[in-house]
């Protein structure tokens, strides 16, 4: 069985957890914002596939998502 991620959650660690290298604050916080959204669209398709996929493993939809990734 797959695990549940948060998606507010997961993106926050990952912006906490990543040093952005923009130059000011502005390039800074673009970053972090991008990094932000990045995580929390990749978590919510994480959810929605274990959701619909209740079957399969943790590595079988991160899998998905890797070639779900590569076709677009």
């Amino acid at each position: 069985m797959s695990l549940s991620i948060d998606p507010k959650e997961f993106a926050k660690t990952a912006v906490i957890s990543n040093n952005t290298q923009g130059a000011t604050s502005d390039e800074k916080a673009m970053e972090a914002l991008e990094l932000y959204l990045s995580a929390y669209r990749l978590a919510e398709k994480y959810e929605r596939l274990s959701t619909t996929h209740n079957t399969q493993e943790t590595s079988e939809i991160l899998q998905i998502l890797k070639d779900n990734d590569t076709k677009m």
